[in-house]
Order: C-alpha cells, then sequence, then structure tokens
C-alpha cells in the first residue's frame, strides 16, 4: 500500500512557481532582455512564466543603457492572497479587498555589464538561488 502511494505521488506534477515578467526600459534593450530572462527561466523544470493576471509574483527589472554599460534593477514583487489574509486574520472584505492590491517587495538587487545576455543568465541565477530556493523549500 505504501509502495502505492508511493508512486501515485511521484507521478503528480511538482507545484510550479508561476511567475510573471516585466521589463521597462527602451523597448528594444526591454524585449532583448526580457527575451533572455525567458530562454533562463525555460530551463528550471518548476518555474513557468504566464501573464500577469495569472500569477502571484512578478519579476520586474527596469533597464538603462549607458556608454555601453546596462544597469538593472531587478524587483521581485508578490500579492497577497485570501486565504493568506484570512490566516493573519484579517476577515473584513474591504480591508482584504486594498490589501490584495498591494505588491510585496520580497527581493530587490542590481546587476550592471556590456552584455544582456549575461545580465539575464545572472538574474536567473540569483532568482534561483534567493526566492526560487525559498519557495521550493516552503513546499516540502
Amino acid at each position: 500500500m505504501h509502495a502505492l502511494l508511493l508512486a501515485m505521488a511521484l507521478l503528480l506534477p511538482a507545484d510550479t512557481i508561476r511567475i510573471a515578467i516585466d521589463v521597462e526600459g527602451p523597448p528594444e534593450i526591454a524585449q532583448t532582455l526580457a527575451d533572455e530572462l525567458r530562454k533562463g527561466l525555460a530551463t528550471e523544470k518548476d518555474v513557468e512564466v504566464v501573464p500577469p493576471v495569472d500569477a502571484r509574483r512578478v519579476v520586474r527589472l527596469i533597464v538603462t543603457p549607458s556608454n555601453g554599460m546596462y544597469a538593472v534593477s531587478l524587483l521581485v514583487t508578490e500579492r497577497y492572497d485570501r486565504p493568506t489574509l484570512m490566516m493573519l486574520g484579517i476577515e473584513d472584505d474591504d480591508l482584504a479587498g486594498r490589501m490584495m492590491m498591494l505588491q510585496i517587495v520580497n527581493e530587490h538587487q542590481g546587476f550592471a555589464g556590456r552584455d544582456l545576455a549575461d545580465i539575464g543568465r545572472q538574474v536567473v541565477v540569483s532568482l534561483d538561488d534567493g526566492v526560487f530556493k525559498t519557495l521550493r523549500r516552503l513546499r516540502q
């Protein structure tokens, strides 16, 4: 019986970390960085990039070019959900609605370099070792 339950558990898909990506900056540069980030995140087996309305967490990047260098600010935000607010004791619907509109900052980092592909890889490594690592640990 235990072997059957274990086999069933192994066949069930693992929880997926669903994120949205928002990159701001000069359009061509922002698009290139977003593409690099998506490429890197595609290698993460349990991370799915979804539209913002379907994501609880948003990876926000602001890219600024200057003299052949790029400065990138990374901000990972998260929205409260109703079950979490209920556990925190917030039962008033009006207050809960206002709190669910807020974005809580989970991570803030800066990157700089001459190559957007390299910066994209650095961002993915940082997310993997930071926010994603924490979320994976919480699932266990």
